[in-house]
């Protein structure tokens, strides 16, 4: 089952942690995916998709021949933050490229980096997600130890 999403909503800060304001950022790649011109854009925006519930963008910008026929993402998870490692260059003549990087969420007490080496395609100019191999790391977080969310308060009292 697929979050209804506000498409229009308009944070502070982007969820991709880019600095930018999210009109300024995923919100313009969720509105044209043609706006995402390397595999860091598109990475970017689809974790900004898994923040926010919108299944939709996750699937028109997978390739078709790995995409799932649908897609049902975990209510019970709250997306912390991302980083990136490292990324193909920017080359407009190139048609893969790789993004490496790391997701922290929460779920069940414990904070789940999930590392991921991401492939991409350029189709028709545009770039769409194949696949990654991915690699999960759990650690169970103490009910009075800060929140990794960033909030300042302890874990207990915020997203446990």
């Amino acid at each position: 089952m697929s979050k209804s999403v506000n498409n229009n909503k308009s944070f502070h800060l982007c969820p991709c942690g880019s600095g930018h304001s999210f009109s300024a950022c995923c919100q313009i790649i969720f509105n044209d995916h043609t706006k995402a011109t390397t595999p860091e854009m598109l990475m970017r925006s689809r974790y900004s998709a898994y923040v926010l519930g919108n299944t939709s963008h996750l699937l028109k910008t997978w390739d078709n021949l790995f995409r799932p026929e649908s897609l049902t993402l975990d209510d019970n998870c709250k997306w912390v933050k991302l980083e990136i490692i490292k990324s193909s260059k920017n080359d407009t003549e190139e048609k893969t490229g790789f993004v490496h990087f790391k997701a922290f969420f929460i779920k069940n007490r414990e904070l789940i980096t999930l590392s991921e080496m991401s492939q991409f395609i350029k189709k028709d100019e545009n770039w769409y997600y194949q696949n990654g191999e991915t690699e999960y790391n759990k650690v169970t977080i103490p009910l009075k130890s800060p929140c990794p969310c960033g909030s300042g308060r302890k874990f207990k009292r915020c997203c446990m």
